[in-house]
């Protein structure tokens, strides 16, 4: 490198003398062999720098250790058995109602909460579609699940789908709530109207309000 630069200075040493011609005139230098001389300094002056980032490259590599790869670990498997335990099992703690599924051992009762929508007596134009909802507690010790079912006793139908199956899925359990609704149409009469509906069990039995689950829940309209 150090043989290049002093070269590379002769050179332009050289160049920037006057040239004689045969006859012993002196001759400046022209316009290209300036600009030659120009860049032979430049193009050395970048081959060093490049020289130097290199070899300072290589020397920092030398001083860094090299990253180890990871590897993967093998973790044997655990010998696990799954214990498979009711939802419905548990300690009870006194005065707790025990929670079951089955006709046999189970009581079914529910309680009235409130008209989500409709409430007794609401006027409704003859002919026009509604949607009745009522939020209802079960008060027993049955869950209620999706093969429950709300059905009509008797009233007014008013368009409606006899039975009406529970949601898929559904859970409640004794003191929980849930929201039925049932689509509906007013008559083309003007008039009161009145439909009854209790719940039905999985094994056919219905059950409404009341200390024997005797009384129904409604839907009262005034059609005008």
């Amino acid at each position: 490198m150090k043989k290049l630069l002093i070269f590379i200075i002769s050179s332009l040493f050289l160049c920037s003398c006057s040239v004689l011609s045969d006859n012993g005139i002196s001759i400046a230098p022209t316009a290209d062999l300036e600009k030659t001389v120009h860049w032979m300094v430049d193009d050395a002056i970048m081959a060093a720098s490049t020289q130097l980032v290199y070899e300072m490259r290589k020397e920092i590599r030398t001083l860094i250790p090299a990253t180890p790869t990871p590897t993967a670990t093998y973790v044997p498997p655990v010998d696990f058995t799954p214990t498979m335990t009711s939802i419905w099992q548990g300690n009870l703690q006194s005065g707790q109602i025990e929670i079951t599924a089955t006709p046999q051992n189970c009581i079914t009762r529910l309680k009235f909460v409130e008209d989500i929508t409709i409430p007794d007596n609401t006027v409704v134009a003859a002919g026009k579609p509604f949607t009745k909802t009522w939020k209802l507690q079960n008060t027993g010790t049955c869950v209620w699940t999706d093969e429950y079912s709300f059905e009509f006793i008797d009233g007014d139908l008013m368009d409606a789908n006899a039975v009406i199956p529970f949601p898929k899925d559904v859970m409640v359990l004794p003191n929980g709530t849930i929201d039925v609704s049932v689509y509906m149409t007013a008559p083309e009469k003007s008039g009161n109207y009145q439909g009854n509906w209790k719940i039905r069990t999985p094994w056919g039995t219905q059950f409404g309000t009341g200390d024997n689950g005797e009384n129904s829940v409604w839907v009262k309209i005034a059609v005008r």
